[in-house]
């Protein structure tokens, strides 16, 4: 049995597509969308008999939208996937083969921007400088992975990352708990035209680094000092300032 959770922030352009694949390469999946935008992801979803829909009327962010298709699971084996279905169905068989608590996948991109694929880097960097005990996982946003329910409601407390980190938090929380980790190699088919990043790449990056820096802290001795008092006002003020 498999669960599929798709974080769905106006994707009403690629959901049908990825639906529709979905729907015959694992047919008796049980297969979650949750959406948080405002287009009409909703209306294309419902055209699907038995897909379920979350809709939040307030943004939540992948991360967030992550954890609540997985609270709202059914089967302990999960597969989480972007709503643009970045890779192919051999990849996917190959990827749910692997037995572990958390399978991550490193991606072999098909097509990047040499922007992009700067920021991937540079962004690998910065996580292994913080965090040294990830230092032998090759990717860390991939949106392809498959958990084990019953453990990412065990490291639920840990989970603080709402945004684009979510995947960096889990990772950490499984690696401090002991859980085994895999990751596996996929073909990845990156659509720029239709990325949420690409088209606000400064302001990503300035928000990943900062939430990055907020999920240290949270982890950090220092955690009742700067958590709280500092790192999440002081990252809700730039997040105010650029959306202004």
């Amino acid at each position: 049995m498999l669960s599929v959770v798709i974080p769905a922030y106006n994707e009403e352009n690629r959901i049908g597509n990825t639906l529709s694949c979905l729907g015959i390469w694992f047919d008796s999946a049980e297969i979650i969308v949750v959406h948080d935008g405002k287009d009409n992801t909703p209306e294309v979803v419902k055209k699907f008999n038995g897909v379920k829909l979350l809709k939040s009327p307030n943004r939540l962010g992948k991360g967030l939208a992550i954890k609540i298709g997985i609270e709202n699971s059914s089967v302990d084996r999960i597969l989480l996937i972007d709503a643009d279905l970045p890779t192919t169905r051999d990849d996917l068989e190959k990827v749910l083969s692997v037995d572990a608590d958390l399978v991550i996948t490193k991606r072999r991109f098909v097509n990047i921007s040499s922007e992009r694929y700067i920021l991937h880097k540079g962004f690998i960097f910065l996580v292994r400088l913080l965090f040294p005990s990830l230092r032998k996982i090759s990717d860390f946003q991939s949106g392809v992975k498959v958990v084990k329910r019953s453990k990412v409601i065990s490291v639920a407390d840990e989970l603080i990352s709402n945004d684009l980190l979510f995947d960096v938090n889990i990772i950490y929380a499984f690696k401090r708990r002991g859980y085994t980790i895999k990751e596996v190699e996929i073909q990845y088919l990156n659509d720029e035209d239709g990325s949420k990043i690409g088209k606000s790449l400064s302001k990503t990056i300035v928000l990943m680094a900062l939430s990055l820096l907020r999920l240290r802290i949270f982890y950090s001795p220092f955690k009742k000092l700067l958590y709280y008092p500092l790192m999440v006002r002081f990252q809700r003020w730039v997040f105010n300032r650029l959306n202004s």
